[in-house]
């Protein structure tokens, strides 16, 4: 009997060796925000190009930036009013 008890034991223990190590690392709802500083590192130069040149255009709070067929695609606010708007291959852009 005591054998069996033994690799009960075993096999409790080397589950939770394995096991608990995964459910201590954090999950990505539990970690804290990026600051402003990482954020601006994680987004294109291309990218950091059209929201100088929004910006310059008067249109402020540029966010939402994605590729779409129409060209890259964004959201900003002009005037307090939020507007999406679409730049084509040559950095041209439009109010959609």
């Amino acid at each position: 009997m005591s054998v069996n008890w033994r690799v009960a034991v075993y096999t409790v223990t080397s589950f939770l060796v394995v096991t608990l190590p995964a459910f201590a690392q954090p999950s990505a709802s539990t970690a804290p925000l990026a600051d402003q500083s990482s954020r601006s590192s994680q987004i294109s130069v291309a990218d950091q190009q059209l929201i100088r040149k929004l910006e310059e255009a008067g249109y402020t709070q540029v966010r939402e930036i994605k590729s779409t067929a129409e060209g890259i695609a964004a959201k900003a606010t002009k005037d307090g009013k939020e507007v999406s708007l679409v730049a084509d291959s040559s950095g041209k852009f439009r109010e959609r």
